[in-house]
């Protein structure tokens, strides 16, 4: 079985789709670190980021995908469907618990 460079980005982007889920719950846990909230704020950023990351490996599979089959942009495999849905609902979630955190509840 042979796989292509464009895999092997859905993949890492599915990984970093998991990763944005351990880290919502992680940056919750880290409010409690220290006095402040500097732990937290550090929690959300890695967060963030790490979903980003995600998107990019998304964007680099979609355009390698269209400039080797020539196919549209953002036809991605099965993987790279759920791995969007994934990091969005995990964008959604980060930014619900920081507006929670912010309402006081």
């Amino acid at each position: 079985m042979r796989v292509n460079k464009s895999q092997i980005h859905v993949c890492l982007s599915l990984l970093c789709a998991i990763g944005v889920f351990g880290m919502s719950s992680a940056f919750q846990d880290m409010a409690y670190w220290g006095e402040g909230l500097t732990w937290y704020w550090v929690g959300v950023a890695l967060t963030y980021l790490i979903g980003v990351l995600g998107i990019v490996f998304l964007v680099i599979a979609s355009i390698r995908n269209t400039a080797v089959k020539g196919k549209p942009i953002f036809r991605l495999s099965v993987i790279g469907t759920a791995s969007f849905m994934m990091l969005l609902c995990g964008f959604c979630w980060t930014t619900f618990v920081i507006i929670a955190r912010q309402s006081g509840m």
